[in-house]
């Protein structure tokens, strides 16, 4: 017979030992109804389940907040650039909507992947559409 889960889902590693024990987690019935579902169709414990969306979750968000400390750190000229190539331009079209050689763009565009760690603008993009995402998502 299956029982109703409970509200209180109990998060810990199986595979190594949590530092503290266990971590309780508030939830509404209906996160820990979707929880439960989903556990039972990965063929997973909820607690298992449950850690590693967490793990997840906490990666993602370091991620997020990595790529925000690099967009910060970019002068001005930089992010602009950076805006423009993500939106779909080419370096051509940069430099002639900035009034810029191509060369100064890629320079620019080169000095944003650096400090992103990065090595093209299809990563850059993806990068920043996906935090563009968790950006919009957070203030809502």
């Amino acid at each position: 017979m299956l029982t109703r889960p409970s509200p209180t889902i109990p998060v810990s590693t199986a595979d190594r030992p949590a530092p503290r024990g266990p971590i309780l987690v508030e939830a509404g019935d209906d996160v820990a109804e979707q929880l439960w579902h989903l556990a039972r169709a990965r063929g997973e414990t909820p607690e298992i389940l449950a850690a590693d969306l967490l793990r997840r979750g906490l990666e993602k968000e370091a991620r997020r907040e990595q790529a925000e400390a690099s967009l910060a750190a970019l002068t001005p000229r930089q992010r602009e650039v950076t805006r423009l190539a993500i939106g779909g331009q080419t370096n051509r079209q940069i430099a002639r909507a900035l009034w810029l050689s191509p060369e100064t763009v890629k320079t620019h565009l080169r000095r944003a992947l650096e400090h992103f760690d990065l090595h093209s603008k299809a990563e850059l993009r993806l990068l920043l559409i996906d935090l563009e995402d968790d950006i919009k998502s957070s203030d809502q």
